[in-house]
């Protein structure tokens, strides 16, 4: 038996795992694509090697074939993910107005939702098209950072705020879906750690926050230029992994996603002048492994050309009117010096990883950056939740405001 015998339920209007069950679910069919049917309530069936069924309306039970996309399993046994956080800091005065402090933070993450791709061999010839994805406690991550802060409160209209953070983000996938494929449970190798997609080594960020002084040039110059306040923050930090990955085909189930083969003696990196950086990932690099096989290239085994950098000014001051009426006048200029960042870290224009497929040549788009994309607005176009003018990777802005306080 390839897996332990499962079953699922549907209660009323709820679905729910019951102890000692496993929860299915079957995605789309020749009639109603793209739908989903639970298992009817009351209705029950044990999901072994020999006995591969679902039930839809109106309630019926049908055989795994061909109108059978796929289907989806929960580990009876499986537990709320679990994170486990310590740290250590220690602080220092410096002088009357600046403080120093050092923290090592730690944390390592236990149960995490893993989701990997079982096809029995009882399904290889039912004309399916998918396997049985089965979301099992599998993953596992781990965090250590050191981290430094230096504070300046406010004095002679200066404070400060400057820190760095040198980081380690390790762990076996950095999404819930980021499974194998295999034709059991008992036959899936968990990866070695690997560099998180997150994983940014150096990050230091700085704040300062300056109120310049009022001349004493007469009543006129303190009108003009008394009350005036400029604000900086600069970011930065190193570039994130990039993976590299390769569709074929395995005898376990039809088509994966694998890590590709090492070519020895090519280069990573070619000269490429389309490129921001004039170069690319060399496609002669990677080759694609025999099928139902893993590459040796690791998982986030390059880094990126493009990091972060930017630096954006503000310029204020409020203005009395009244004594009860004030207003506020701002500008705002965003990545001032115009650096471009590219790719959101794990994302698929940081440069496009994905090598081509089993069987033939790289992909053209293969090591590109893709038109348009920066760290929030991926190469379709889609904004990442932030506004591309204003978020961090953005290309240079400014925007005027004015508040009316009464």
């Amino acid at each position: 038996m390839p897996f332990p015998s499962w079953r699922a339920t549907d209660s009323g209007t709820a679905n729910s795992v019951e102890p000692q069950s496993m929860q299915i679910r079957r995605f789309g069919n020749a009639k109603t694509e793209g739908l989903f049917t639970f298992f009817s309530p009351g209705k029950w069936i044990t999901i072994s090697e020999g006995n591969c069924c679902w039930f839809s309306e109106p309630h019926e039970l049908h055989a795994i074939n061909q109108s059978a996309v796929f289907l989806s399993a929960v580990d009876p046994n499986l537990q709320l993910p679990c994170t486990l956080e310590w740290n250590a800091a220690i602080e220092r005065q410096l002088g009357a107005k600046q403080t120093l402090t050092a923290t090592y933070v730690g944390s390592d993450g236990r149960r995490l939702l893993r989701q990997d791709a079982i096809t029995p061999p009882a399904f290889v010839n039912t004309g399916g098209e998918g396997p049985i994805q089965v979301t099992r406690n599998a993953g596992y991550s781990h965090y250590d950072a050191l981290q430094l802060q230096l504070q300046r409160r406010i004095s002679q209209g200066l404070q400060a705020l400057v820190s760095y953070t040198l980081a380690k983000s390790s762990e076996v996938g950095s999404s819930d879906a980021a499974g194998v494929e295999a034709t059991s449970v008992s036959g899936i190798e968990l990866p070695p750690l690997s560099p998180s997609d997150f994983d940014i080594r150096n990050s230091f960020a700085g704040a300062v926050s300056y109120e310049v002084p009022t001349p004493s040039w007469g009543r006129t110059a303190r009108a003009i230029l008394g009350g005036w306040a400029a604000d900086g923050i600069v970011r930065a930090s190193s570039a994130p992994p990039i993976n590299v990955t390769v569709g074929g085909l395995s005898p376990a189930s039809e088509y994966n996603v694998v890590q590709p083969n090492i070519v020895p003696g090519q280069p990573w990196w070619i000269a490429d002048p389309t490129q921001p950086d004039s170069k690319a990932l060399n496609p002669a690099a990677f080759a694609p492994p025999p099928a139902g096989e893993n590459g040796d290239f690791p998982r986030n085994g390059l880094r990126s050309p493009y990091s972060i950098d930017q630096t954006d000014l503000a310029l204020r001051r409020q203005f009395s009117i009244t004594e009860r009426v004030k207003l506020d006048v701002r500008a705002e200029y965003f990545n001032v010096f115009n650096h471009p960042m590219f790719g959101l870290p794990g994302g698929q224009c940081n440069p496009d990883g994905f090598w081509g497929y089993q069987g033939g040549a790289a992909l053209s788009t293969f090591a590109k950056v893709c038109p348009g994309s920066t760290t929030n607005v991926d190469g379709s176009g889609t904004i990442n939740g932030q506004n591309p003018l204003y978020a961090v990777g953005g290309p240079r802005s400014a925007q005027f405001s004015l508040k009316l306080l009464f």
